[in-house]
């Protein structure tokens, strides 16, 4: 049984031949406080392996994971002031719609 507030789940590895540079968490549910601050994915990736693209082409794998799942409209959100995470969204397609609590908010829908 899951804890309240907790919603289902799965997580990837961020691997480069063969060693582990992130994770990626795909949310098959939004609770409020996902939907205004966390969104469906979120993803972390070493520090001394970022700035190498890991994120997006992470995200790019994970869409039609989410979509298999039955989320057709993915919400990912990024702190205001993370220029990095927000290349890696806008560069998959992530449309912006607005900033809550300091979160920018995007939409990724269904091609």
């Amino acid at each position: 049984m899951r804890k309240p507030g907790f919603v289902p789940c799965t997580y990837l590895w961020i691997v480069d031949g063969g060693r582990f540079v992130g994770s990626l968490a795909i949310r098959h549910e939004l609770t409020d406080y996902l939907l205004n601050e966390g969104g469906h994915i979120g993803y972390s990736v070493r520090p001394a392996a970022r700035r190498r693209g890991h994120a997006a082409q992470a995200l790019a794998d994970a869409l039609p994971v989410a979509r298999s799942l039955g989320i057709d409209r993915v919400l990912l959100t990024c702190d205001e002031d993370n220029a990095g995470s927000r290349a890696t969204i806008e560069k998959n397609g992530g449309r912006y719609e607005d900033t809550r609590n300091g979160k920018r908010r995007y939409w990724i829908n269904k091609p």
